[in-house]
């Protein structure tokens, strides 16, 4: 092995190691108050499937053709940005994206490889499916977290894009912080909720900024439905609606400054670039077969009336008849999985029909604010497979939550009423000896 290979091969190592000890302190620390969190084996394959692919990928020399070149342009960037000395074109005002940033650190280190880069955003976006897993586990119990990591762990989207030089990673972390804080926040009004969402809004912000937004107003709103939902306990509950009530009136002129038409222009270019000429699907501003058709959302009644179309468009499309090649039909597994999620998803829904948010709130309303700043931004269907793969890791959590409360009514679990949140509830019987720790 030459001495480049040698280096390649510590710099994995090392990282491997490294991102392996971070997560099972993850994994330790969240079960000390969650004794039927059994999560290790799923995390475990999942890691272990990242990893095969990652190696996989790059012994058949496939990395440029199915990964595309924005992993080059990141990379190119982080290369520049490393040689500059600490500090400079960094955070929190720099022209750098936060993944941009850690690629620049990790590069700065000088040992950690492409390989070893690649190993920490697996660790990044495992830590995301830890927390929603954990998450899950406080909403509905430890067997629908167990099914919820055995899901995403081989969820093929997640599999592929887990490992990606990109954004995903770091916005399924953030993704993962604001669910689990937005849980906390859910049951019990804990404080500590809000920074844990706060710290997923940042990420998410640094990382990809129109959708940290709306994640960062999802969590604003699960915050306000929480306390509403809470007014019987006062003291906790209004400074939490005061507080949204402040947010409202500080940000309600600037959304609709972002909203007019002179701000929409630079999405409708965008959208104007990446999507086909309206019905054509040949020629227009792009022929690729997985761009969209053109939608107008120059103004916010355009927006209104065309929204839904897109949301359709990124939710199903490229359908199996329009692929090209054999990246974009390796694609179609991640597809496949998401009508059958959206199918679930839909059927338990129903099921639990007048009790849909009670039950999932801090993970739908990720999952809905997600599904409305994705669909804006995508005019390609393949820019969609990246964007969808968040939308059905937590379409998942949502679904196994409303799986497990129409399983256990079929089995005529007896009700109980939680003392700390005040909500009727399900209990959720402990495989050990011992009461199960519901909450945190």
């Amino acid at each position: 092995m030459s001495e480049r290979g040698l280096q390649d091969a510590e710099g994995v190592v090392l990282a491997v190691l490294v991102v392996g000890g971070v997560l099972w302190y993850l994994i330790a620390a969240l079960a000390r108050s969650r004794s039927g969190l059994r999560i290790g084996a799923p995390v475990l394959a999942g890691v272990g499937i990242r990893l095969a692919a990652v190696a996989g990928i790059g012994a058949t020399g496939l990395n440029s053709t199915l990964r595309g070149g924005d992993e080059t342009t990141f990379l190119n960037l982080a290369r520049f940005l490393a040689e500059q000395p600490l500090g400079r074109g960094t955070l929190p005002h720099g022209p750098y994206k936060l993944h941009t940033d850690l690629f620049a650190v990790q590069l700065k280190l000088g040992f950690l490889t492409e390989g070893a880069m690649r190993v920490t955003q697996v660790g990044l976006a495992t830590a995301g499916a830890i927390l929603i897993a954990a998450a899950v586990y406080d909403l509905a119990g430890g067997r629908a977290a167990r099914v919820t990591s055995w899901l995403i762990a081989f969820s093929p989207a997640a599999v592929f894009y887990d490992s990606a030089l990109h954004k995903e990673p770091l916005m399924a972390l953030a993704s993962g912080l604001v669910v689990f804080g937005g849980t906390m926040c859910w049951l019990r009004l804990d404080v500590r909720g809000l920074l844990v969402c706060a710290l997923g809004g940042l990420i998410a912000v640094e990382t990809r900024t129109y959708a940290g937004w709306f994640l960062v107003s999802a969590a604003v709103l699960l915050l306000l439905h929480a306390a509403l939902r809470n007014l019987d306990r006062p003291l906790r509950a209004m400074p939490a609606i005061y507080a949204v009530a402040v947010i409202a009136f500080v940000a309600t002129p600037v959304l609709v400054q972002a909203s007019s038409k002179e701000n929409l222009k630079p999405l409708q270019e965008a959208q104007d670039a990446n999507a086909t000429g309206a019905g054509q699907g040949t020629g227009g501003a792009n022929s690729s077969n997985l761009a969209l058709e053109r939608v107008d959302l120059s103004t916010r009644s355009a927006i209104v009336n065309n929204l839904p179309a897109r949301m359709r468009d990124l939710v199903v499309r490229p359908y199996p008849w329009e692929l090209g090649n054999a990246s974009q039909r390796l694609g179609a597994l991640g597809t496949l999985l998401a009508y059958a999620i959206l199918l679930l998803l839909l059927h338990y829904a129903w099921l639990n029909r007048g009790a849909v948010f009670a039950r999932t709130a801090p993970v739908l309303y990720p999952l809905l604010f997600m599904l409305v700043a994705y669909s804006l931004s995508v005019g390609n269907a393949g820019t969609g497979f990246r964007y969808r793969s968040h939308l059905v890791t937590l379409a998942i959590a949502a679904m196994v939550i409303l799986r497990e409360h129409v399983l256990r009514a079929r089995a005529g679990a007896p009700e109980s009423r939680d003392l700390n949140a005040g909500r009727t509830r399900v209990p959720v019987p402990s495989p050990v000896s011992g009461p199960e720790h519901v909450f945190t």
